[in-house]
């Protein structure tokens, strides 16, 4: 890996956040569709499923719950995942040099936080005004601001072990054969929506044990004080840390599998 090039004027994190903004809300954009109809899939599976069957797909349950499982699902799919591979032209010309990778993929992160951050955040807030616990529905909204960063942040590394290249069903299908390549795309495909929600769960978890662990309630039952703030903390400095190593340890693992992953984003034929 080379030295990093010196800046040049415009050359920032900010300007390359505006710039990463501008492509991902571009329409139409494959991973802005993407989000969309993941989106949907949960309004859907939540609102129409039977009660068994939604608590089978989703862990969570709950009024609340229901704007995290949004920010996790939305998060579950390639535009997170295969960071590489949707963008290979731009990550061929990271790969050289590990810093700029790195701040590729954290650029990345950030864009899709500043999506679906917000969007999850306004859905929190509008079902707890509706459910009349506006001081949770508060708390879990600042928790979406910053965990779709630190998840982001570090569900790239499955893209780094088996990278793909976006193609159209109509030319999966045409090129089917061999059917290891094919049966290697439906497994990267659906593999993401086990690992992301995992990945939220454990960014979650320390603090939202935390929360019940301090157990101050209101008095019709829900947490409140320290119980709401905790949690807000824990896992906005959990996320913070994800943010530091996440893309640290993905562009390692690029490193390690070099050259075979630059050669693989450079012939789209292999799908």
């Amino acid at each position: 890996m080379g030295a990093t090039p010196p800046r040049t004027r415009g050359d920032t994190f900010g300007a390359d956040l505006r710039g990463e903004l501008g492509r991902l809300l571009r329409w139409p954009n494959d991973d802005l569709l993407t989000i969309l109809v993941n989106a949907l899939l949960v309004c859907g599976g939540w609102l129409l499923l039977p009660a068994a069957a939604r608590a089978w797909l989703f862990t969570l349950q709950g009024p609340q719950a229901f704007a995290v499982v949004l920010a996790a699902w939305m998060l579950s799919d390639t535009p997170s995942t295969n960071m590489l591979g949707n963008d290979a032209e731009r990550a061929l010309a990271a790969l050289p040099e590990l810093p700029r990778l790195r701040r590729l993929l954290r650029v990345k992160a950030a864009a899709l936080a500043c999506v679906i951050g917000p969007a999850s955040a306004v859905v929190c807030v509008a079902i707890a005004v509706y459910d009349g616990n506006a001081a949770a529905g508060l708390a879990v909204a600042l928790v979406l601001l910053v965990l779709p960063l630190g998840v982001a942040a570090i569900a790239p590394w499955l893209g780094a072990v088996w990278p793909y290249h976006p193609r159209r069903l109509a030319w999966r299908w045409a090129h089917r054969r061999p059917w290891r390549r094919t049966l290697r795309w439906a497994v990267i495909v659906v593999t993401p929506y086990a690992v992301v929600p995992v990945i939220a769960l454990t960014l979650l978890a320390p603090g939202v044990l935390a929360g019940v662990a301090i157990g101050e309630r209101a008095a019709n039952g829900y947490l409140r004080g320290w119980s709401l703030a905790v949690p807000v903390v824990v896992t906005c400095l959990l996320a913070g840390a994800a943010v530091a190593a996440g893309p640290l340890a993905t562009a390692r693992l690029v490193a390690r599998r070099e050259p075979g992953v630059s050669d693989y984003l450079r012939d789209p034929e292999r799908g």
